[in-house]
């Protein structure tokens, strides 16, 4: 499919100083080093997550005295599952209700696959299992927690920038979602999991003209594996809580080369504020060797180029393109322009 050549909106650098982000999973990993720089920066955060970790409590206490004192950024906590999809609207009303508007979405939250939600632990079959084999409608709560709640968030957000009438800037939105490499390979040991990366990998390539056409930003972030900074030894083997559990534990040893949540969060404030990103980019962000003992790891970067998976020649004989343009002009008659 060819691309659709509606660049409309300037691509200019995001500054997110006097602005309101929502992240979940802020309570830690990259999610939490990403609301560090955030408040850093002057950006106020809701720290949406089950339960915040130490660090992640220490930095919501350093955000919260200054409660908006001359124009600071401050933090609050919002205790969230983000497979709920009411606890989901209560989040972004209680931005709203804080703050008066929301500008920014991470999504961060993610759970890897565990034994009670996995492919290879059948609901109903297996004691480990917890989702339900008799739901309706059914779903693994890997896919909600990874993909499903992470879309439907989005969706309440670009509700409020697209037709929401005391919205501060319609088109001053962003959404930064934190996928994976396993978006895009693949092992048999956690198919759920690479699999609802994917999907979110796919969801932010549909949303593409969101920049073009409404100045909302829409990127994903692919980080490789990921280690805690070893300047924080409340931190068990030195990882991030993702790989933390028995079930997982062997695939990121304390020795094995991986990124710092510091690297990756450093990566995804770039992708969320510079020029060249926000146009449905999937930035990859890997870890690997170091040229020297005094550099024993490199942070590499790049955007990986999904496109080449697309038909080449592009399909003929339909009408997808024309129809998909006719859909974003309609779209577009649509948004609350005041």
């Amino acid at each position: 499919m060819n691309k659709i050549p509606t660049q409309v909106h300037p691509r200019t650098a995001y500054s997110v100083k006097g602005k309101v982000a929502i992240v979940t999973g802020a309570g830690s990993g990259i999610s939490h080093a990403l609301t560090k720089i955030l408040l850093q920066e002057g950006c106020s955060v809701v720290m949406a997550d089950l339960t915040l970790r130490p660090e992640a409590k220490q930095t919501l206490e350093e955000a919260s005295t200054v409660s908006g004192v001359n124009g600071k950024a401050s933090a609050i906590f919002q205790q969230t599952d983000v497979s709920d999809w009411a606890q989901l609207q209560t989040l972004f009303d209680k931005a709203i209700e804080t703050y008066g508007t929301v500008n920014i979405i991470v999504n961060g939250a993610a759970i890897y696959e565990p034994p009670s939600s996995t492919f290879w632990q059948p609901p109903g079959v297996s004691p480990a299992a917890k989702d339900k084999v008799d739901c309706s409608p059914g779903v693994y709560q890997t896919y909600a927690v990874n993909a499903m709640g992470p879309i439907r968030l989005a969706q309440i957000a670009l509700n409020y920038w697209f037709y929401h009438p005391d919205a501060e800037m319609n088109f001053d939105g962003n959404l930064v979602w934190l996928s994976s490499v396993c978006g895009y390979v693949h092992l048999m040991q956690s198919p759920l999991y690479f699999s609802s990366k994917a999907a979110i990998n796919s969801m932010v390539k549909c949303l593409s003209p969101l920049r073009g056409m409404f100045g909302i930003r829409n990127a994903a972030v692919c980080p490789g594996p990921v280690k805690a900074s070893f300047h924080q030894p409340c931190l068990s083997r030195y990882i991030t809580p993702i790989f933390d559990a028995d079930y997982c534990k062997g695939q990121l040893l304390p020795t094995d080369i991986g990124l710092t949540a510091e690297q990756a969060a450093e990566e995804t404030f770039k992708v969320m504020t510079e020029p060249q990103f926000g146009d449905g980019n999937i930035v990859e962000v890997v870890a690997a060797p170091g040229e020297s003992t005094e550099q024993p790891v490199t942070v590499r970067v790049r955007e990986t180029p999904l496109e080449a998976l697309y038909p080449s020649p592009p399909l003929e004989g339909n009408h997808f393109m024309e129809e998909e343009q006719k859909f974003i002009e309609m779209l577009k008659t649509l948004v609350y322009v005041g």
